[in-house]
């Protein structure tokens, strides 16, 4: 199956403000999950969280830097334990007159069971990275 999830949202700030919070292991670790990132090309690292109850997922992902365009791009390889192929992770901040919007795009071959979760969850964490800017 094929995912190709697309979220988009508007921050009242200038793009080196959302950079910031989306681009050192400390700012992720705020709004994402717990990680050991470092904003180079190659570099590979895990997200660690306590899976939900009832979940199959083992409670970890690991990631790797794919592209590191500061202060506009990011994308990552997101390796999915049920997956063959890494998907990618793709993060694009571009000026607006309202300050910044943040497109995040997480496409590539998947199962159900991961589109279901993938979808479900990005758009809690975009929200709680805005809350994360916002204080």
């Amino acid at each position: 199956m094929k995912l190709d999830l697309n979220l988009e949202r508007i921050f009242p700030h200038p793009v080196e403000r959302v950079w910031e919070a989306i681009s050192t292991a400390e700012n992720i670790a705020a709004w994402l999950f717990a990680c050991d990132f470092k904003p180079e090309v190659g570099h590979k690292f895990t997200f660690r969280t306590t899976p939900p109850e009832g979940s199959t997922w083992r409670g970890w992902t690991d990631i790797e830097v794919l592209e590191f365009t500061p202060p506009t791009r990011m994308v990552w390889a997101w390796e999915s334990a049920d997956i063959d192929a890494p998907t990618r992770v793709i993060f694009q901040l571009d000026p607006v007159d309202a300050g910044t919007r943040l497109s995040l795009h997480h496409v590539g071959d998947s199962t159900a069971d991961d589109i279901e979760s993938v979808s479900g969850g990005w758009p809690v964490k975009l929200d709680a990275l805005v809350e994360f800017i916002e204080n």
